[in-house]
Order: structure tokens, then C-alpha cells, then sequence
């Protein structure tokens, strides 16, 4: 096959999946190369991806962090994200873009 669509990888992946077998057999058994397969394997996972907006990208969730959303004493709302490591970062709904953007690029 020499071109392939995503749609055709996605068949193949699912197909791959199935099988029980590691990359490198399954790939001696299709006659696709490991590189090829890895190439189009990293540009589904690409593709499941939400795509960013402007500079900002998307943010997975993991360990023990918390995401917390209620309404503060001023009755603004309040996204509240709390760290295993205790630091706590809070957005209301007044805040800028620019203040957010600080705070992001503060806290990479």
C-alpha cells in the first residue's frame, strides 16, 4: 500500500488490537514497516486530540488532582484545581486573559 488514509490506518490499529500480537509481528505478517506503522499510529493519536485554541493547549487530569467549579462569596465563578503537591490554582469569572495567560505561563 503505498498511501494510506487515516480512516485505513484506523482500521489496521483496530485490527493490530485484535490480533494479540506485538507491533513487530504484526507488521512481518502485513508487510507494513514498524516506522510506518509507528509513523501513522502517533498521527491518529494526534487526530483523537482536541485541537488548541490559540497559544493555550489541552491539560489531562491525573494522580489525585481535583477540579473544583462553585460560585465565591462575591458570586463570581470560581474554578478551583488543587495539586497532590498542595498548590492550589483558582480562576474567577472576572479575571482577564491576560491575567490567566500570566498565571499559566507562571506556573509551567
Amino acid at each position: 500500500m503505498t498511501y494510506m488514509t487515516i480512516e485505513q490506518f484506523r482500521q489496521i490499529h483496530e485490527d493490530w488490537k485484535q490480533s494479540g500480537l506485538s507491533v513487530q509481528q504484526y507488521c512481518e505478517n502485513t508487510g507494513i514497516t514498524e516506522s510506518r506503522f509507528y509513523y501513522w499510529k502517533s498521527k491518529l493519536k494526534a487526530a483523537s486530540l482536541p485541537s488548541a485554541c490559540g497559544s493555550f493547549i489541552p491539560v489531562k487530569m491525573s494522580g489525585k488532582s481535583s477540579v473544583y467549579s462553585s460560585r465565591n462569596s462575591s458570586g463570581k465563578a470560581l474554578c478551583e484545581i488543587e495539586y497532590p503537591n498542595g498548590v492550589v490554582v483558582r480562576v474567577t469569572s472576572d479575571m482577564t486573559l491576560d491575567q490567566l495567560r500570566q498565571m499559566v505561563t507562571l506556573l509551567r
